[in-house]
C-alpha cells in the first residue's frame, strides 16, 4: 500500500512539474520547494502521531479488557429480539423526546489535558512549519515567488490523499 501510495504521489509530482516546466523554471522551483516542505511537515506530523499513539498503548491498562473478554458471551436470538422490542418507543416517549433538550449543566466537561498537546508541538514538526516560511520568504527576497505554484505544491499532498483513498479502494 505505501509503494501504491508513493507511486500516486510521484505520478501527481510529475504532472506539476510538466505543468510547471511550460510556464518556466521559476514555477518548478517554487511547486518543488512548497512540496518538499509539506512533505516534511506530513511526516513530521505523522512521527509525532506515531509517538502518541506508541505511549497511549504503552500506558494501558490491558488488564482490564481481559476481565471483559473472559466475562463475555454471545446472547441467544430470543434476548437479542426482546432487546429489540423494549427499545422501541411508544407514540408519545417519541415526541417527549424530540420536544426535550438537553440542558447545558448536564452535559459533561472535558478536561483539557496539555499532554495531547504534545504532537502539535512536536519539535520536528514545528521546525518543518519554520522551513516552509524560511523557504518562502526566501523565495519573495530573492523575488523568485510565484503563488500560484508555490500553492500547487502545497496541494500535490491533499489532491494526492485524495486519489489514493479513491484508486487504491477501488481496486
Amino acid at each position: 500500500m505505501a509503494k501504491k501510495l508513493a507511486l500516486i504521489y510521484l505520478c501527481i509530482d510529475a504532472v506539476l512539474i510538466a505543468i510547471c516546466a511550460y510556464f518556466g523554471a521559476v514555477y518548478v522551483l517554487n511547486s518543488q520547494v512548497s512540496l518538499i516542505s509539506s512533505s516534511l511537515i506530513i511526516l513530521a506530523s505523522f512521527l509525532g502521531y506515531k509517538k502518541r499513539v506508541a505511549k497511549k498503548i504503552a500506558n494501558a491498562d490491558i488488564s482490564a479488557f481481559d476481565d471483559v473478554n473472559e466475562n463475555s458471551r454471545i446472547p441467544s436470538q430470543d434476548e437479542v429480539a426482546n432487546l429489540e422490542n423494549s427499545r422501541i418507543p411508544n407514540e408519545n416517549e417519541a415526541k417527549n423526546a424530540r420536544n426535550s433538550r438537553i440542558s447545558n449543566e448536564k452535559t459533561p466537561k472535558i478536561p483539557l489535558r496539555l499532554y495531547e498537546f504534545g504532537s502539535v508541538l512536536s519539535p520536528l514538526r514545528l521546525l518543518a512549519y519554520v522551513l516552509l516560511i524560511l523557504a518562502f520568504f526566501i523565495l519573495v527576497k530573492k523575488e523568485l515567488f510565484e503563488p500560484l505554484s508555490f500553492l500547487a505544491g502545497i496541494a500535490v499532498m491533499p489532491i494526492s490523499a485524495l486519489f489514493s483513498a479513491v484508486f487504491i479502494k477501488a481496486k
